[in-house]
């Protein structure tokens, strides 16, 4: 089974923060040109990993949990009361659980979003929430291996 590349992409996305927070801490010591360079190339490299991170369905609920962050991330401060529900949904379809609920509560989110009730931030963050339900939603196909049933030694009776 392959891996999720939503759930591939933002690890590589927190990867890449982390070597641009120490980056930054470097060229803020000495501002060496080298350092500054590593500070510019790892900016690129982040812009375009947003870029794909923007575009990437999720092929998975944990990759559907990946958007749901990204996007309360995303949110402005006045909807900051929605917060902590994002991440409990997050939690949630990363644990495997789709709950019905959740689903409706991030359909209705994204269309405020989308509406405009989170202003430019929010407008921004409601197409992650349309990519992480069609995550969400996706069949989950499970495969189940089975043997037939054992030979058994007693004879079996005909009518």
């Amino acid at each position: 089974m392959q891996i999720d590349p939503v759930v591939f992409l933002a690890e590589e996305l927190r990867c890449k923060e982390r070597a641009l927070r120490t980056a930054i801490k470097r060229y803020e010591l000495d501002h060496a040109r080298e350092n500054g360079e590593t500070v510019n190339a790892l900016l690129g490299t982040l812009k375009v990993l947003y870029r794909e991170f923007f575009e990437t369905v999720p092929t998975s609920v944990l990759g559907a949990s990946e958007m749901v962050r990204m996007a309360a991330q995303r949110l402005p401060f006045s909807l900051a009361r929605y917060t902590s529900h994002f991440h409990e949904v997050a939690d949630r379809l990363s644990e495997g659980k789709r709950e019905h609920a959740d689903l409706v509560w991030l359909r209705a989110m994204r269309t405020a979003l989308k509406e405009g009730q989170g202003g430019e931030q929010g407008e921004k963050a409601a197409p992650l929430l349309g990519l992480a339900l069609k995550g969400a939603a996706r069949p989950i196909v499970v495969f189940r291996a089975f043997a037939p049933p054992p030979d058994d030694d007693i004879p079996a009776r005909h009518h």
